[in-house]
């Protein structure tokens, strides 16, 4: 099997059923089931495009390339202290992720926060089974499962960073690139280290809840919330509390990585020596990769314009 060649292609073949498919339900929902698109359904519709248009791809790749399950989505039991330190993490890391947010937000308006909030109102749970249970699930089966292990041939280090930048591409909003694909990163060497996707779907739960809780209660002890937030314009002071909160965190993230990779100690050296015997890595640059890096910009210069 030419594993990164069919791993750009899967990615190739995910963006155009998000951007045609995708776009086709939305439309067919906006004519035939508006009552979808109403505030208190609109956790159904985006659930429901989340799950068709990542779980759909998966299985019918699989299928169509007869690839077998245990080898696209690696299914080890998580120790009980593992998932405590996956847990540690996922907490620590926030501070970091959020600072990465907001200079980007210097940048580019922020189309995310809206929308956070508006699912929020729902109801925590509604809210958390959207934007925490089923990206969690939908999304690590496509980018820590089907893309990563389609790196495998290509070396620890080019797996975790391809299925990371395919993990912020697919977002397709400048907002969310940049830690989306250190998150991704995270994810991935969890992964790798772990040997089981539980660990990078505990951990994108655990971070899509915490966002979502505090915009749950934000909006439930904040009036008027929501149209502050959109009237939000970001300056350079704004990165002062999110700097903060990121170097008071640091230490305790440093902290919680070296905990978790002195716990799994032997599996990263038998990651390293497997490294040590591949002679020859495959290339990771196929023909897909740049025709995924095409597709990708011609898709946010269509939504620029739109």
């Amino acid at each position: 099997m030419r594993y990164p060649k069919n791993a750009n292609f899967f990615m190739f073949f995910l963006m155009i059923f998000y951007i045609f498919i995708g776009n086709f339900i939305s439309k067919f929902i906006v004519v035939n089931m508006p009552f979808l698109l109403t505030r208190e359904n609109i956790w159904i519709y985006q659930s429901s495009i989340a799950i068709v248009c990542f779980i759909l791809p998966i299985f019918i790749y699989i299928i169509v390339k007869k690839i077998p399950f245990k080898e696209v989505f690696p299914l080890e039991k998580i120790s009980l202290k593992n998932i405590v330190l996956i847990i540690f993490i996922s907490f620590t890391i926030q501070p970091m992720l959020q600072f990465i947010g907001s200079i980007t937000n210097l940048f580019y308006e922020d189309k995310v926060s809206g929308s956070i909030y508006v699912i929020a109102s729902l109801g925590l749970p509604k809210a958390l089974f959207t934007t925490a249970i089923v990206p969690a699930v939908t999304e690590e089966l496509a980018f820590r499962g089907v893309i990563l292990s389609g790196f495998k041939k290509s070396g620890f280090l080019a797996g975790i960073l391809m299925s990371s930048l395919y993990f912020g591409l697919m977002h397709f909003t400048l907002t969310q690139l940049f830690y989306a694909i250190v998150a991704g990163v995270i994810f991935a060497f969890l992964v790798k280290v772990t040997k089981s996707i539980y660990s990078s779907i505990l951990m994108h739960f655990i971070f899509n809840g915490t966002q979502m809780t505090l915009a749950y209660f934000t909006i439930k002890y904040v009036p008027n919330i929501e149209q502050q937030i959109s009237n939000i314009s970001y300056s350079v002071k704004d990165l002062i509390y999110p700097f903060i909160q990121f170097l008071v965190s640091l230490p305790f993230l440093a902290l919680s990585i070296y905990l978790f990779i002195k716990n799994n100690k032997k599996e990263i050296e038998e990651i390293k020596a497997e490294e040590v015997r591949k002679v020859e890595k495959e290339n990771v640059f196929t023909v897909f990769f740049y025709v995924n890096i095409i597709v990708y910009i011609a898709y946010m210069l269509f939504l620029k314009m739109k």
